[in-house]
């Protein structure tokens, strides 16, 4: 790390402005009464444009880059709550605003008071705010920066001209228009901080510094208009693209793509010309990360490593850069994703292996074999799916060709349970939801009858779920268009459709499950307890469970310890998780999304384990009420006794090529299991095998128990530890203590 590098490091929060945070939603807010007659789709392309012109801009005199991520709030053109009074070196509290989406969508297609529609749209409204679903729209975008790079704004404007010329109705110039707005304020934009470069230039103190200043003016000059021709200019302009897609949308999983392989020609150029040193590229990639980092828990996924075009390991000199920056930073963000192939050389996998030592729960480790066949199963081209890339957590998606909407919806699985249990009352929040069917529990005779009830209640939600989130899709197309995503994502100009019209070339939506092991452990030992030792009824059974098992702890000690359990290699609760993933991806099959698209089944669970636990009761597994549901694909925390080979036997009975929304993995080991070149050896054919028996994802986390009990005591020592949460990491002392608690919990292996 240079001296220059340390510096950024060190001060890369006294930059943040809480003045900055209002700047964004004032600006759309001038935008729209500035322009009463305008369509929303050029409004809010004002908005953008407003809001480049208004909003601050940095270039740190030791930087190399210009640029900084300011934080603001998102409450003008997202239907959502976002907090607009925090501290800008932290994170605001972003919630959907789900009843604002119910109202605005009876608004706009004149839906009846009282009606059915009504009804149902209203029920996933209060779902949403019981956790029964999760439900999130913004962010998570994989904006075509490639696509930039190859054609420059003024490419893109020309592309934009050629349309304007031809004779299309009102609305689709509307969309033009707002395009062309985009397009010129990120020329203007950009424009700006080339006029501030030079003005610091001009005023440097140093020749060294003149110097650098005046060559990034030169830089910004060129990559205002065209494409740019070094390294250099291409990383600049991919970080200017990335910090003006957070003026657009919300800082949830704006993510960074392949950076490693659309970046290498640059890189590739540069190196045989002489104009740039490996030492220097380094310098370049690790002032990048720094910038990711002024936005904590942020989800910026970078991907690196996969194949080509041909299938052959793409690995390259940026693959290390990235890796050895995040090793010597330590920084949350950005997210870290490697894409793990058959024949990648044996210095990137110990280049992978000293990350992942560090603790950090980076890189998430993707097997390519599976996530090709997934994506090609949803319905990319096969000569396509080598150039998938990760988005947030874990969810892959085409950069700059695809508008996935991967957060749509999530179901809580054993809160589903819950309610069968309690004639569809939530014991949490004392709402009564609609079951398909509400039964007698005297009524149920076998667990195979409990069993089909239970799919049949799943269905029945995802139904309302799905109906409920593609209502949402239509409401977005009238509501909230996102022009700058629009403009970089391929076939939306030459369509002449924004992506929220169904303008991008592939569209997709997540439709996620939370608590799986839970659900499964609870329906073990239903059928122990209640149907084979006929230790108590099921209605005896539901009324302990909504005492919370007070009274009860013989029975909870049975269904914690004397049951089967998902997570050991053990066929009947591997298979009743096989058999629920499956039975919902063939459901979800069913439907197309508004835009005619997939929707794609996830099976993972980011933080919403934990706060869905939070607020689902006890259940049947021995688990009490409030404390974390079991997280994505694991076991229930503790439970896997069996270790890591079990674990993934376990995951393996399910066919993860029906995750194509993406799947989590978590195995924590003790950071001296690693230390030992036998323990090193014995992960990496464990992570192999598994890939080969059809693994699709797996994290690890290096981190002692006793490690994280001293930090919750004492979080101020402990301030910069991060750790692996799901799919994502995090500093561990600003989770929530439901979060960290799970963390604790989960087995140690080795």
């Amino acid at each position: 790390m240079t001296d220059r590098i340390q510096l950024l490091r060190d001060n890369r929060e006294k930059n943040v402005s809480k003045e900055e945070i209002p700047v964004r939603d004032r600006a759309y807010r001038k935008a729209i009464a500035d322009h009463p007659g305008e369509s929303v789709k050029v409004q809010y392309a004002h908005g953008f444009a407003q809001t480049l012109k208004d909003k601050s801009i940095l270039i740190q005199k030791e930087d190399v880059l210009a640029g900084f991520l300011f934080q603001y709030t998102y409450n003008v053109n997202f239907p959502m709550k976002v907090s607009e009074k925090f501290d800008p070196a932290g994170r605001a509290s972003f919630h959907m605003d789900t009843q604002r989406e119910v109202k605005e969508y009876k608004e706009l297609f004149s839906v009846d008071s009282g009606s059915a529609e009504e009804r149902e749209f209203m029920e996933f409204a209060d779902g949403s705010e019981a956790w029964l679903f999760k439900h999130w729209h913004s962010g998570h975008t994989l904006a075509g920066y490639p696509i930039l790079l190859k054609k420059g704004f003024a490419g893109l404007l020309n592309e934009v001209a050629l349309e304007e010329k031809n004779d299309v109705p009102k609305e689709e110039m509307d969309t033009l228009m707002a395009f062309r707005i985009v397009l010129e304020a990120c020329i203007d934009y950009v424009g700006r901080y080339e006029e501030l470069a030079g003005e610091m230039a001009e005023t440097a103190v140093t020749k060294e510094e003149a110097v650098r200043l005046s060559e990034m003016r030169k830089n910004l000059a060129r990559i205002k208009y065209e494409s740019p021709e070094t390294f250099v200019q291409a990383i600049q302009l991919v970080w200017l693209a990335h910090e003006m897609m957070y003026c657009e949308n919300v800082p949830s999983a704006i993510s960074l793509g392949r950076m490693d392989y659309y970046l290498y020609p640059y890189y590739r150029s540069d190196i045989e010309s002489g104009r740039l040193s490996n030492e220097q590229a380094e310098e370049y990639i690790e002032a990048f990360f720094i910038k990711c980092s002024s936005q904590r828990k942020a989800y910026q996924n970078l991907t690196i490593g996969g194949c080509d075009s041909e299938g052959k390991c793409s690995v390259n000199p940026l693959t290390y850069l990235c890796l050895k920056a995040s090793k010597e930073l330590k920084f949350d963000q950005p997210s870290l994703t490697y894409r793990w192939t058959d024949d990648m050389p044996e210095e990137a996998w110990e280049a992978v292996l000293s990350l992942i030592r560090e603790g950090m729960g980076f890189p998430a480790l993707m097997y390519d074999g599976c996530y090709r066949k997934a994506m090609e199963d949803r319905g990319v081209l096969s000569e396509e799916s080598y150039n998938y890339s990760l988005l947030g957590c874990v969810e892959p998606a085409m950069q700059g060709e695809e508008y996935a909407l991967t957060e749509m919806m999530r179901l809580n699985l054993p809160k589903v349970m819950n309610l069968m249990l309690h004639e569809g009352k939530d014991v949490m929040k004392g709402k009564v939801f609609t079951l398909k069917n509400r039964k007698n529990l005297d009524k149920i005779e076998s667990y195979e009858a409990f069993w089909k009830w239970y799919q049949e209640e799943i269905k029945h939600f995802v139904d309302m779920g799905i109906r409920s989130i593609r209502r949402c899709e239509e409401l977005y197309e009238k509501k909230y268009p996102l022009p700058y995503l629009s403009v970089l994502t391929e076939d939306c100009i030459h369509r002449r459709k924004d992506v929220s019209e169904g303008g991008a070339r592939y569209n997709s939506v997540g439709v996620n499950l939370c608590g799986i092991a839970t659900a499964v452990d609870s329906l073990m030992a239903i059928k122990r307890l209640v149907y084979e030792e006929k230790r108590l009824t099921l209605k005896e059974f539901a009324k302990i469970l909504e005492n919370d098992y007070e009274g009860a702890e013989e029975i909870r000690q049975r269904a914690l310890n004397h049951c089967p359990k998902y997570g050991n290699d053990l066929k009947e609760p591997d298979m009743a998780a096989a058999d629920i993933i499956a039975g919902i991806k063939n459901h979800i099959a069913k439907y197309t999304t508004y835009h005619g698209g997939r929707y794609c089944l996830g099976l993972y669970s980011v933080e919403d384990h934990a706060i869905m636990g939070m607020n689902t009761g006890a259940t049947a597994d021995g688990r009490k009420s409030g404390v974390s549901l079991s997280n994505s694909m694991g076991a229930v925390q503790g439970m896997d006794k069996e270790g890591p080979t079990s674990l993934m036997k376990s995951v393996t009975y399910t066919d993860m090529r029906d995750s194509s929304n993406g799947m989590v993995l978590d195995i924590k080991f003790i950071p001296s299991f690693l230390e030992q070149q036998t323990g090193r050896d014995a992960v990496r054919k464990l992570i192999s095998t598994y890939f080969h028996h059809g693994g699709m994802e797996v994290q690890l986390s290096v981190v002692s128990r006793k490690t994280l009990l001293d930090a919750q005591m004492d979080p101020e020592k402990y301030k910069n530890l991060i750790v692996r949460v799901s799919g994502f990491s995090a500093y561990f002392v600003t989770l929530r203590k439901e979060t960290q608690d799970e963390i604790i919990q989960r087995t140690e292996c080795g």
